[in-house]
C-alpha cells in the first residue's frame, strides 16, 4: 500500500467532486520516495469509503497532519507538476 500526503488547501476547492465520488487532478506527494506528483484520483474524507485505497495523510498550513488518513486511488499520472488549477488559495 503506497502512502501519500496532500495539503488540506490543495482540495479546498474540490469538495464537490470529492464528496460525489469523482476523479479530481491534485499534487499529491508519494511518502516512499519524497517525490511531488500531478495525480488524476478519487479520494474520500474516510478511508473506509474507498476499499482498496492507499493512504493519503492531510496535512495544514502549520504541517500539521490529521491523525487518520483519507483514502485515495490514484489513477493516472497527469503530466506537470506545476499545476496551473486552483489550489483554493484565493
Amino acid at each position: 500500500m503506497a502512502e501519500w500526503e496532500v495539503y488540506l488547501h490543495y482540495l479546498t476547492d474540490h469538495m464537490k467532486d470529492i464528496k460525489a465520488g469523482n476523479p479530481i487532478e491534485v499534487e499529491l506527494t508519494d511518502q516512499d520516495i519524497y517525490e511531488k506528483k500531478m495525480v488524476k484520483a478519487v479520494i474520500a474524507k474516510k478511508k473506509a469509503d474507498l476499499p482498496g485505497s492507499d493512504n493519503l495523510w492531510i496535512k495544514n498550513q502549520r504541517e500539521e497532519i490529521d491523525p487518520e488518513p483519507w483514502g485515495v486511488k490514484v489513477l493516472e499520472e497527469v503530466g506537470d507538476l506545476y499545476y496551473q488549477g486552483s489550489r483554493g488559495a484565493e
